[in-house]
């Protein structure tokens, strides 16, 4: 069976698959696509914000979400248990970018950067110039982390392109200070999605033309519930958007280096606006949440307003994953997919569950952490299921290795299984939240989760006057994470609290004083 086929699949039924996991040996046609890539063939790496693994029928979802993924992963090899290092957008793409986990390159704040000593930590810099460098991140936080590495990066769009907005951002307009820009403009004298502006006049100004902006296009035609947006004020369409990126593509492929193509995608982020063709998909499906207990810091909302979220959720994701299967069309008819390493992933998940949805917050429920990973060497024409757990921090050195890269810089992730990895399935994963913490000091308050095996661990710093409380699932035999563990008091659990606690000691170490 083909994952075109499998929409009707439950998660369990998934994940007891018999797995196709590649250890020692590669098979004839990942070997041929590995050798070719070595060649200088193109990466084109595609990460769509907020994409949860656990809502994709690719990885079992009941709705059928994603068809086109799905075909597109018969000729992929897909990690059907790989993490996000982080459960939103800046920890979470920090660590995609850089191979390190945030306690390691501490981007860990809402709008937070690379810890400046590991800036060449990172895909553009360690590829080097053999590659032609591109970015583009519609998400203005992976923009600033992006602006790091600019003095590595031979084209770098700005934010707004191929949106209804435009490009008149002032970071856009200053070269290599556009970080210092984007912090300084966007976000203090002229800031959007704030009340009060750093400037009374040109803020109020600049504010009055976007408003505009936004109002004109906020009804758009095939958009039932108004037109998509990132940040509130920078309207778009997801059709412009992938219709710029299979044109920017074709750009980079005429170039004479190979290039590395870095496409940072906000659908399906919320808000959830679902195009016209979608927005009656999976209505009145029996679809709604599993009873599960209230999250503590959540937002204590009912099931019934969290399933009406999702069913926005669901329909949008289907509206991305049709664009996505339009974009392969038009690259395979180039012959561009031929010659290329295309890798889809996300930055984090997202939940809709326990009277909360969206990401963020200490919240690190598997929906929110669970993120798709599927790659497309050239030449490819079946596909593989890994098992093995991997995390997001894994992709760079696993493209590192694949171009035949050789680099210095230590790095918190391995190289996937597949691709010359090791099998090792006892290996610990680890994922974060510590937007509430000091970059400059030990980990005082977040809420981590570990998995190792079939067991995963969650541990709540600073939340409850001092102590850490836990909680432990058998993900193997409870995939909804509904009965903890804890009160048992197993043996696995007191060493993965070991574990963990020895591994938060040695990324504290630089940070406790004398």
């Amino acid at each position: 069976m083909t994952f075109s086929q499998s929409a009707h699949w439950n998660r369990r039924d998934f994940l007891k698959l018999a797995p196709l996991v590649f250890a020692g040996s590669l098979t004839h046609s990942l070997a041929a696509g590995i050798e070719r890539l070595g060649a200088d063939s193109n990466i084109i790496l595609i990460v769509m914000d907020a994409l949860s693994a656990k809502h994709m029928s690719l990885y079992g979802y009941r709705r059928d979400t994603t068809p086109n993924i799905n075909r597109f992963a018969d000729r992929a090899h897909v990690y059907v248990n790989h993490y996000s290092a982080g459960n939103f957008t800046t920890p979470g793409t920090a660590s995609l970018l850089t191979g390190l986990y945030p306690w390691t390159h501490r981007a860990f704040n809402q709008g937070g950067l690379i810890k400046r000593d590991l800036t060449l930590s990172n895909y553009f810099s360690l590829l080097g110039d053999r590659y032609y460098r591109f970015a583009f991140s519609q998400n203005p936080y992976p923009d600033r982390i992006l602006a790091q590495f600019i003095d590595d990066l031979d084209r770098f769009l700005p934010l707004t392109s191929y949106s209804l907005r435009g490009n008149k951002l002032f970071s856009d307009k200053v070269g290599k200070d556009r970080y210092l820009a984007s912090a300084a403009f966007e976000e203090f004298l002229f800031p959007l999605s704030a009340d009060v502006t750093g400037s009374s006049l040109f803020g109020y100004i600049y504010k009055s033309f976007a408003v505009d902006t936004f109002l004109k296009n906020q009804k758009h035609t095939g958009y039932p519930k108004g037109t998509p947006t990132v940040e509130g004020y920078t309207p778009y369409l997801n059709e412009d958007i992938y219709a710029g990126v299979y044109r920017e593509i074709q750009r980079l492929e005429g170039q004479p280096r190979p290039f590395f193509s870095y496409f940072h995608l906000f659908s399906p982020h919320f808000p959830y606006k679902p195009g016209r063709r979608y927005y009656e998909l999976f209505e009145n499906d029996g679809v709604t949440s599993l009873a599960k207990p209230k999250f503590p810091f959540g937002f204590k909302m009912s099931d019934e307003e969290v399933d009406s979220k999702r069913l926005l959720y669901d329909q949008q994701i289907a509206h991305v994953d049709a664009e996505f299967g339009r974009l392969i069309e038009l690259l395979e008819q180039d012959g561009i997919l031929e010659n290329s390493t295309l890798i889809l992933t996300s930055d984090h998940g997202e939940i809709f569950e326990r009277g909360f949805y969206g990401h963020g917050g200490p919240i690190m429920y598997e929906p929110v952490i669970s993120i798709p990973l599927l790659i497309h060497t050239p030449g490819q024409t079946e596909g593989s299921v890994v098992h093995t757990p991997s995390c997001n921090i894994d992709v760079l050195p696993t493209i590192l290795h694949i171009a035949g890269q050789t680099w210095s810089n230590a790095v918190d992730g391995q190289v996937l299984p597949g691709f010359g990895g090791e099998q090792d399935d006892n290996r610990a994963i680890f994922s974060m939240y510590a937007g509430e913490n000091s970059v400059f000091r030990p980990i005082g308050k977040a809420s981590i989760a570990m998995r190792k095996g079939k067991y995963k661990l969650i541990a709540y710093l600073g939340y409850y006057e001092g102590r850490i409380v836990y909680e432990f699932y058998d993900l193997q035999e409870d995939p909804e994470e509904i009965r903890d563990l804890v009160s048992g008091n197993p043996v696995e659990l007191k060493l993965m609290k070991a574990e963990l606690l020895e591994k938060l000691a040695a990324a504290d170490r630089p940070y406790n004083p004398d």
